[in-house]
């Protein structure tokens, strides 16, 4: 197989069945890591426009690099044009670019036609990505809560800490804020978590027993796609 993948390296007139070959292997890997992605992504985060994103920029990418091929001056006048794009999407999840990142690789991968990379890198790529899905570090596929807290009496703290850890089985800060008002005495504290649920229908519960202790919960909601955040 080494041999028969070795021999399309450098190709100067591509034929239309093997670009047609290219775009499809292309296609194929893509689809395996937005698969992968799916797969190990918690329901909250997913997003069909991103698991498109992960096929189409390995099309995109595939295409580019084909068009390039060994000329110097094609791959500059393209990367003069791609520079006119200005990409203001942001990923507030390192994974998600984590798996941009594969999918672009891919398409260059098989754009060069360096079709025994391309394959061995994205089944290895996928294989970590679902070995990590039963290991401590996964997020799992449970709702990510976003709680926002106010504490007027900061002797409530302790009290807070022990509801969390009753109804909550991981519990990350995400910011603090502190309003000092008119003096110390009226200073109040604003805290915003990101939480899981032991049961994800006891958030009503949560909530009777943060404000059964004296707090105020400001805000209690799924997280969305575009919050994302890594529980530690």
């Amino acid at each position: 197989m080494q041999e028969f993948f070795s021999q399309y390296a450098k190709i100067q007139n591509p034929t239309f069945e093997m670009v047609l070959f290219t775009f499809l292997l292309a296609f194929i890997c893509s689809s395996l890591i937005a698969f992968v992605y799916w797969l190990t992504s918690p329901s909250t985060l997913r997003t069909g426009n991103y698991i498109q994103s992960l096929i189409l920029s390995s099309m995109i990418a595939t295409m580019i690099l084909q068009s390039i091929g060994d000329n110097v001056a094609s791959g500059l006048g393209i990367l003069g044009a791609l520079t006119i794009i200005n990409f203001r999407t942001t990923f507030r999840d390192p994974r998600d670019i984590i798996f941009m990142f594969a999918a672009l690789g891919t398409g260059i991968a098989c754009g060069s036609y360096v079709f025994m990379i391309a394959i061995i890198g994205t089944t290895m790529f996928c294989f970590v990505g679902v070995c990590l899905k039963f290991t401590p570090f996964h997020m799992g596929s449970h709702v990510i809560w976003e709680l926002r807290i106010r504490i007027e009496n900061p002797q409530r703290i302790q009290a807070m800490d022990e509801v969390l850890k009753r109804y909550c089985r991981r519990i990350t800060l995400m910011d603090m804020r502190t309003d000092n008002g008119r003096g110390a005495e009226d200073q109040t504290h604003e805290r915003e978590y990101h939480i899981l649920l032991n049961d994800e229908n006891s958030h009503l519960e949560l909530v009777g027993a943060l404000e059964a202790s004296g707090l105020t919960v400001r805000r209690l909601s799924k997280q969305t796609v575009t919050e994302n955040a890594i529980l530690d």
